[in-house]
């Protein structure tokens, strides 16, 4: 029988250390039941009252430090997770190094009161018909510690009043030449983007970096191989081949060489009124100097008059237009698909996971510290796009009912097992092969890490379900809140589900293969499509001629039109619209997640999932 310790009152002023935690420190004085027959500590049961001036009370962890055998002898260091909001006069109890399958849980009533209780907490709506669950109320242990950790419109108020900038925030006129815009950054003081460097008012060199923005920029998802011309895009042959090194069109089409961007999904979606927006496509040619260049754009989906091909041949006004309106889709695509939908599903899926799995199952405490802040986070980019008052929503080209729009559209094609899985995508494209686009940086970066990734899944699920592998089916079904979890992100709306499509596993987890997919695939999804899509924003955004976010006046309609770069540039935003855009992807870009496999927070100490993490 195992021998049990004496109740201990513990009461301490706390510690408050740099980050605005608090730490707590006890000594259990040495005593008769813990010198002979007493090992090492294997489970706590703690509980408080409430008394004290501030007794809301987050507990991260405990760690319980042994030093029976003296100073000189080894210290016996227990870790028990905790994580979790202590309410007064109600009894909680943790193990050390807490990892449980349902089936092997000493404690099966507390789980199951855990996860009533979670239940209770996490509601789901629908913001509109076609659109991505969302949660009603963000639950307070998911909220930032500190609140000023995203607070970025009230520093952005401060940098903007401490640097003189209140006039020009408040201010509709346009920069009056390229140049005043270039030195706007020197003469505040304010972080320059690396796309000031890179950008050039000369067409040759503006085509490389625009053509490399389909590879290392904010969506480098966007660019696929060309099998054939649509026969909606309105260039010519004989256009082409002029730009197409000596080859025919039919060599480069064979060889891979020809890449197109297309942006039907953008047809019909709404802007603000008063703005124009566009449906592009665009053809791109990897030459031999390996550089992906534009050939020709088409700023609508239907070839006229009002929508006619423009070409690096046509003037340089008409063709900087093309890019510039171009890249409005693309940005306005980037936002609201890559970083919108984006995370509303994985807040979807966080929300199924807290839902249907017990904080000690090895599979939550695997993913859980991915997810840290994403309530919160998203808390806050909801307000972004669809409030009034929200930086993104004022400096976009769309409106909210046009955000809906694209965001219903993107949602009714997403699929996991297509636009996750990171060989399927890829191929999708055809651009799998490393011989297309040799030297692509999300393909090669993107693939390193998968295997990692992978590696990792593979391990970790074997640890728990295949050992032995005999075992792993029975293990695998009698894993009830792996299946509930599975089946509510499967299942329609109507049933109370996710509706998720491409999920692996028919009828759920059945073979630890499907398990490794998922849990790779999710880690997949937020670090590294996550990092692709958001690390670049302040160096794409924070130069409007690079990537705008809006643009006034009307689409280009006649290739021969010629004026001066500084009246070219009177269609990018004003003022305001600059520095707000500025100023707020600067301040979210200082805020930096985790590196893979080093964690904030630690939930997982079983020490064969520690060494696996740290391999």
């Amino acid at each position: 029988m195992a021998t049990v310790s004496p109740a201990f009152s513990l009461s301490n002023a706390f510690f408050q250390e740099e980050d605005g935690s608090v730490r707590d420190k006890f000594t259990i004085p040495q005593a008769s039941w813990c010198r002979k027959g007493f090992g090492k500590v294997h489970k706590i049961e703690f509980w408080r009252d409430a008394s004290g001036v501030e007794f809301d009370w987050f507990c991260e962890k405990v760690i319980i430090r042994d030093r029976r055998q003296g100073i000189g002898g080894k210290w016996l260091y227990s870790y028990f997770p905790v994580h979790r909001w202590i309410h007064p006069d109600r009894h909680y109890f943790s193990h050390d190094c807490e990892s449980f399958l349902p089936a092997d849980d000493p404690m099966p009533d507390e789980r199951i009161a855990e996860l009533t209780e979670r239940r209770n907490n996490f509601q789901l709506y629908q913001r509109g018909p076609g659109l991505p669950l969302e949660l009603q109320c963000v639950p307070a242990d998911e909220t930032f510690t500190f609140d000023n950790r995203w607070a970025i419109e009230k520093t952005k108020d401060e940098i903007i009043m401490s640097k003189g900038l209140d006039v020009h925030y408040s201010s509709v006129d346009h920069f009056a030449s390229f140049d005043d815009m270039v030195n706007y950054y020197r003469t505040y003081s304010i972080t320059e983007p690396l796309s000031v460097q890179r950008w050039s008012p000369m067409a040759q060199e503006h085509d490389i970096v625009f053509g490399a923005q389909r590879l290392r920029g904010c969506n480098p998802f966007a660019v696929r191989v060309c099998k054939a011309i649509p026969d909606n895009f309105g260039v010519a042959v004989e256009w082409l081949k002029p730009h197409l090194e000596g080859w025919t069109l039919q060599h480069i089409l064979d060889a891979r060489r020809l890449f197109i961007v297309d942006y039907a999904i953008m047809e019909g979606v709404e802007c603000k009124n008063g703005r124009q927006f566009c449906s592009p496509m665009a053809l791109f040619f990897w030459t031999e100097r390996l550089q992906l260049v534009p050939l020709a754009i088409q700023l609508n989906q239907t070839v006229g008059p009002a929508s006619p091909v423009i070409m690096p041949t046509d003037s340089p006004h008409a063709w900087l237009q093309a890019k510039l309106w171009f890249n409005l889709a693309d940005s306005c695509y980037h936002l609201v698909v890559h970083r919108l939908m984006h995370h509303l599903i994985l807040e979807g899926v966080y929300v199924a996971m807290r839902k249907n799995l017990a904080q000690s199952h090895p599979i939550y405490q695997a993913l859980a510290p991915h997810f840290q802040h994403l309530l919160a986070v998203n808390s806050r980019l909801k307000d972004w796009f669809f409030n009034d008052s929200g930086w993104i929503g004022q400096n976009m080209q769309l409106s909210r009912k046009g955000i809906r729009q694209l965001l219903k559209k993107a949602y009714k094609g997403w699929r996991f097992d297509q636009h996750v899985n990171i060989y399927r995508e890829l191929e999708s494209r055809g651009v799998y092969d490393s011989s297309v686009l040799p030297g692509y940086p999300y393909r090669e970066d993107a693939m390193l890490l998968h295997k990692v990734i992978n590696g990792y899944s593979d391990r970790l699920s074997r640890h728990y379900y295949a050992n032995p592998m005999e075992a792993m089916k029975r293990r695998l079904m009698e894993d009830i809140e792996l299946q509930a979890w599975w089946v509510e992100m499967t299942n329609p709306l109507e049933k109370g589900g996710l509706g998720l499509k491409g999920l692996p596993g028919k009828n759920g987890i059945q073979h630890v293969d499907e398990l490794v997919s998922l849990i790779t695939n999710f880690l997949f999804m937020i670090c590294v499509q996550g990092s692709a899509a958001w690390n670049p924003q302040f160096d794409e955004y924070g130069f409007a001629p690079n990537y705008p976010l809006a643009l006034h006046g009307c689409l280009p309609q006649d290739p021969a039109e010629d004026l001066a770069l500084d009246e070219s540039l009177q269609t990018l935003p004003c003022k305001r619209e600059f520095l707000d855009t500025l100023l707020s992807f600067r301040l979210c870009q200082r805020q930096r997640g985790s590196r893979l496999g080093e964690y904030e927070l630690q939930l997982n100490h079983d020490p064969a999932a520690v060494r696996m993490l740290q391999e």
